[in-house]
């Protein structure tokens, strides 16, 4: 539910103010820069044409029943530009995180090994064997995803995959994104033949551990 029902007031900002200044000790490895730091738990709305209409900053606090949402979306108006409305979900999160008393560069406590449901290594069967990280079609039509895997690494690749996915969706991000599953071994063959690197070898299957809450 919102914290609150009116939205945030709108500070009067330009774009130099909009640098990124995270401070560097509080930002976690999770955070490979200080662009996704400050951008932390912030969604990014777009319309059908892909442009940016504005921001929606969002909380999760607790499991379960006890699960809490805070979010309060701001759009970009005549009189709303698109760096006043991202400066404002900035200060909206910031402010509400503090409110909750939850740390900026906590983590989460979702298992990190958990992979994200809807989210398939695909792996072609004939040279040049490439490979990609895709979604499901969903069921009003909106188009698969689909990120390759060479440009990106692996894990990178999955990691775009799932901001992608949780855009498309317009649900927040996972605080900290779990680690890509390692393919099959036929996937896993395929992929070093075709000189892909930093890929994580298969698992046997009595190693593989359930997450534990």
């Amino acid at each position: 539910m919102p914290l609150s029902a009116s939205p945030a007031p709108i500070p009067s900002t330009s774009a130099d103010t909009l640098r990124l200044t995270a401070p560097r000790l509080m930002r976690q490895r999770r955070w490979r820069d200080d662009k996704r730091f400050q951008m932390r738990r912030i969604v990014i709305l777009k319309n059908q044409d892909g442009e940016i209409v504005g921001y929606r900053p969002t909380i999760q606090q607790g499991t379960k029943e006890h699960r809490r949402d805070y979010y309060q979306t701001f759009k970009i108006t005549p009189e709303v530009s698109l760096s006043e409305a991202l400066r404002a979900a900035m200060d909206w999160r910031d402010l509400t995180e503090k409110k909750l008393g939850i740390d900026p560069g906590s983590h989460s406590a979702a298992c990190s090994s958990k992979p994200i449901a809807s989210i398939s290594l695909i792996v072609s069967q004939s040279p040049p064997y490439r490979a990609h990280w895709a979604t499901n079609q969903t069921a009003d039509g909106a188009p698969k995803i689909r990120v390759s895997i060479g440009v990106r690494n692996y894990q990178d690749a999955y990691e775009e995959t799932v901001l992608r996915l949780a855009q498309r969706e317009g649900i927040p991000p996972p605080e900290q994104i779990p680690l890509a599953p390692p393919p099959r071994r036929d996937q896993y063959r395929r992929m070093v033949k075709a000189g892909l690197q930093d890929i994580p070898k298969p698992l046997p299957a009595r190693s593989r551990q359930k997450c534990r809450p």
